[in-house]
């Protein structure tokens, strides 16, 4: 078997990605995600990977971080509602995910290039 995914592999992968993103403030399980799929979850685990070098949760985790990166740049919206908006009920581990995915913490980010 090649480890370059099929087109179809990478269709279904991308389709899941992108739900994801369109519900940014929802947590979806895994096998939740397999059934809308129509593929077992171990096998959408191993598509995912195969398409984008990761694993789905890691991957929505870091684009999440991305896209309240780019709403901490361009909005004046409260980091809170930033991270309501990714789906984070808790500010403190927002502010931890995005510090391990950005590298600083929201408030310090939104500093930063506000400063530039």
């Amino acid at each position: 078997m090649t480890n370059q995914p099929t087109a179809a592999e990478r269709q279904l992968a991308e389709e899941t990605f992108f739900f994801c993103m369109e519900h940014i403030q929802e947590h979806f399980t895994i096998p939740f995600l397999a059934a809308r799929a129509g593929v077992s979850p171990t096998k959408l685990k191993q598509i995912y990977r195969r398409v984008y070098g990761t694993s789905l949760f890691a991957h929505i985790r870091r684009e999440k971080m991305h896209w309240a990166a780019r709403k901490l740049d361009s909005t004046n919206a409260r980091v809170i509602d930033i991270a309501e908006a990714c789906g984070y009920d808790n500010a403190s581990k927002f502010s931890a995910a995005f510090c391990d995915i950005i590298g600083c913490t929201p408030t310090a980010y939104r500093s930063f290039v506000r400063s530039e």
